[in-house]
């Protein structure tokens, strides 16, 4: 998978999850956010490596 496709499904995850979870806590569910932002925090950490793993393979 290219960089650009990994990143657009990625923010698009993202993005879909926090659509989710507001709806959730709209309508009253408890919502554990601490648990969201580590999940976001790996996502983001693990999309960083990738796109470095990518790039050495461009220039190594």
């Amino acid at each position: 998978m290219d960089p650009i496709t990994f990143g657009m499904i990625s923010i698009g995850v993202a993005g879909g999850s926090l659509i989710t979870v507001t709806v959730l806590d709209a309508y009253g569910f408890k919502v554990n956010e601490t648990a969201i932002k580590i999940a976001l925090e790996i996502t983001k950490y693990g999309g960083m490596l990738y796109l470095l793993q990518h790039l050495t393979k461009l220039f190594l």
